[in-house]
């Protein structure tokens, strides 16, 4: 039996490797354990060696190669926090639809909550840069909604991580990259060891060490940027100014223990990761009354540092008996984001101002206990065995955001002290990143428990079915509760129909609940204050805002699997998702209505707000197909080839009415440029072509990507932008010196492809020449070389 796409194996013949990954026994989609071609729905593996292989520097950015339905830009623009958290996007559906579990076990989510722009606004991910790649075993892809089964985000799919058992060997890995122009200089170690534990147990510990430089994708800033007259205006020394991708550093380390003792299986798994980020802001012109020049006489760019640290620790019991196979676990994990802008200044303080400023801490935790329980049942009516599977859940999340230094969000009543505007009101807050106010600050909590069953068997010859219920109970909404049907028929030995039908949601993340942030700003010198209000607010609550429900979505897919010999498969899959009440950002609301409801609400400084609704409704449609062939040239010779293709296609069938309290405003929950990162964003179509040759211990490896088109819409329509095709060759080769060592090097982006430059007008910042929202960046060509020892 042969395997799809994701399931090439390159790197099985670097290690000397000789089973299939196809022969593992896949975790999702169903509880009995099916092997991925047999899947009642499709499932798409990577083994973590391939992981390593593409020269990756995160879990997201390997993905992003090496699975078609997966898409999340890889080298966006960093001008925020968010920017730098990589999460998982599947077919098309926004970043927080995808459930991320470890070991089979839910993951908790970043801190960060993206509150900007781009394909992840409103989200709050799991972020896949705290997992070490050097950690991963394989990573199982569930393209099949499984809300059903494991509860909320699943609505896309599932993407569950294997993390490595070692047992008396380890693995250590130095890599070095630079880009083309000799930027985003990349240095890392990864490595990992394993011993064994009493009976048949092992314990292994997993690390990484990153450093990455930034790189500059920018033009040249000829804005003026003096005052009429100023002599110094031919001479401005930053016409050069950094725009592009920051610098980040982190480090990650990662336990997964497991022994058998007395018939009882005892787990342990913990996590622990730092991250240092650095991005940018905005220029802030020398003649800019947001600039206090007797601070920066020549203006300032506002760089934020970002610390994240990430940490969890869960364990349990598996055992097995007469009555079954039981599973008890329990998990904890928390991440905590701090923030300070520098370089920057409150022009509201005058030249009391500091020059740099915290700006506040996010935290988000969850706690989670599982009871599982499956056993098979022998009846008189079936087939085979009824497969029956059960279990309960708790989970505890919480989620708070930390007031910033006084200066980060203060207005100090200092006036423009200079200038055209002089005695003017000054900006309040710090440039570029402005910190939380007394009345972002605050902390939320919920609780959820709920129930699953899941049952599966052979109806017929060559017909297995699995049918699964969930329902939960959220402490803030309420009780949800989905169903799921899956079949699997096999029409011939070697043809096979597969298709599944059901409900899911995705429950409002505590982040688009408890978020708040407070953005002043000066407009025809008066003080007009925006507010990214909390859904529960008097703010929000005044412009018509009404409690967050859960995302409802209808999956439907149907495909064929055919594998007519052991090197040989082909899989195509046909799949719908429906969801309503999807949640999104809404448009910020601004107005002389807006700013009458307000004045009326009792907050007569702001001049608008936005805040998370249930805003629209959706329906995505596509296809999967992959193919590989295993072309055995000889004893020790072989030559993989695939292909994988993904089509997708987002469309809104309605958007949420304007609140009363605006009618006749104009104005639109979800605007124009709000509506094209929902439809439009993700390329039309993902191709991919691999051919993986191995002879001994010589290993090559070609691949080329071509994403379709996607759309960019601004808030000024003029500036809409389609932009077109991009086609991508990876390339890279390996040698075993030794047994145990082995040198690669690799060219990502050989021709030096870059996506189509953002329209000069549209530039935000104004130097940006490319868009966050491709999917390869604008980087352009990378290298990288790899030492790899195995002991």
């Amino acid at each position: 039996m042969a395997v799809p796409l994701a399931l090439i194996t390159p790197a099985q013949a670097q290690s000397g490797a000789t089973g299939d990954e196809q022969d593992a026994i896949v975790v999702v989609g169903s509880r009995s354990g099916n092997k991925a071609l047999e899947s009642s729905a499709p499932v798409q593996l990577v083994s973590g060696e391939d992981l390593q292989a593409t020269g990756a520097r995160t879990l997201s950015e390997a993905l992003q190669r090496l699975v078609p339905s997966f898409n999340f830009p890889t080298s966006v623009p960093s001008s925020n926090a968010a920017s730098f958290v990589k999460g998982v996007s599947l077919r098309g559906l926004a970043a927080d639809e995808t459930l991320v579990l470890i070991n089979s076990k839910r993951r908790h989510a970043t801190a960060q909550l993206n509150a900007g722009s781009g394909v992840a606004k409103g989200a709050q991910t799991v972020d896949l840069n705290s997992i070490p790649l050097s950690a991963i075993e394989r990573v199982e892809v569930l393209l099949d909604g499984a809300s059903a089964q494991y509860g909320s985000d699943a609505i896309a799919g599932v993407v569950n991580i294997v993390l490595k058992k070692q047992a008396g060997h380890g693995n250590l890995g130095v890599q070095y990259g630079v880009n083309d122009k000799g930027d985003g200089e990349t240095k890392s170690i990864e490595g990992s060891i394993g011993a064994k534990l009493p009976g048949d147990g092992s314990v292994t510990l997993a690390f990484d060490v990153w450093d990455i430089g930034r790189t500059r994708l920018s033009g040249r800033d000829n804005r003026t940027m003096y005052f009429a007259g100023d002599p110094r205006e031919a001479s401005f020394p930053n016409r050069n100014w950094f725009y592009g991708s920051g610098a980040t550093k982190r480090e990650n380390l990662l336990l997964n223990a497991e022994s058998t003792v007395g018939g009882v299986t005892l787990y342990l798994t913990g996590s622990y990761g730092w991250r240092k980020d650095e991005g940018f802001g905005n220029l802030r012109q020398p003649n800019a009354d947001q600039t206090v020049r007797a601070l920066f006489p020549d203006g300032f760019q506002p760089f934020l540092r970002v610390h994240s640290r990430d940490a969890s620790i869960g364990g349990g019991a598996r055992w097995s008996g007469k009555a079954g196979d039981f599973d008890l676990g329990a998990n904890y994990g928390r991440n905590r984001v701090e923030s300070l802008v520098y370089n920057t200044n409150n022009a509201s303080l005058g030249t009391a101002s500091p020059t740099s400023f915290d700006t506040g801490d996010l935290l988000n935790e969850q706690a989670n206990v599982t009871f599982d329980w499956k056993r098979p049942f022998e009846t008189g009516f079936l087939r085979g065995p009824l497969n029956v599977a059960a279990g309960l859940a708790y989970r505890h999340e919480a989620y708070q955001v930390f007031q910033g230094d006084y200066g980060s969000w203060a207005n100090g009543g200092v006036p423009i002290l200079d200038g055209p505007n002089a005695g003017k009101v000054a900006t309040p807050a710090s440039q570029g990143f402005g910190g939380f106010s007394p009345d972002d600050a605050g902390r939320t909590t919920r609780d959820v428990v709920g129930g699953y069953l899941e049952l599966e068997t052979e109806l017929a010859k060559g017909l297995r079915a699995t049918a699964s219920g969930r329902v939960e109970h959220y402490s803030d909404f309420g009780t949800t509760g989905n169903a799921r049907l899956a079949l699997r028929y096999e029409v011939t030995p070697k043809l096979a129909w597969r298709g599944s039908a059901g409900t899911g949601y995705r429950a409002p993340s505590l982040g688009q609940s408890a978020y708040s942030r407070t953005i002043p700003n000066i407009t025809n010198g008066v003080l007009a204050t925006n507010k990214l209000a909390r859904v529960d607010s008097a703010v929000a609550r005044a412009l018509g805002a009404t409690p967050l429900k859960p995302e409802k979505a209808t999956n439907l897919s149907t495909g064929l699997v055919w594998t007519p010999s052991s090197d040989l498969s082909v899989t195509v899959d046909f799949y719908q998702t429906t969801i309503d009440d999807r949640i999104a950002l809404s448009e910020t609301l601004t107005g002389s209505l807006v700013r009458q409801v307000l004045t009326s609400a009792g907050f007569p400084t702001y001049s608008g707000a936005q805040y998370f609704t249930n805003a629209v409704d959706t329906r995505t449609r596509g296809i999967d197909a992959t193919a590989r062939y295993r072309w055995r040239l000889g004893q020790d010779q072989r030559l993989d080839l695939s292909a994988g293709f993904n089509l997708s296609d987002t469309r809104i069938t309605h958007i949420k009415a304007t609140p009363a309290v605006l009618a006749g405003s104009g104005l639109s929950l979800i605007g124009h440029e709000a509506r094209g990162l929902i439809e439009e964003w993700n390329p039309d179509t993902f191709l991919r072509l691999a051919a993986d040759y191995s002879n001994g211990g010589f290993d090559a490896h070609l691949s080329g990507t071509r994403y379709g088109i996607y759309w960019a819409r601004n808030a000024v329509v003029a500036y809409d932008q389609r932009f077109g095709p991009q086609e991508v060759v990876n390339f890279s080769a390996g040698y075993r010196l030794f047994a145990n060592a082995r040198i690669s090097a690799g060219i990502n982006n050989l021709l030096d492809s870059h996506p189509d430059q953002v329209l000069p007008a549209a530039r935000n910042p104004v130097v940006a020449l490319y868009s966050g929202l491709s999917p390869e960046g604008g980087a352009g060509r990378t290298y990288f070389a790899r030492l790899d020892l195995s002991f």
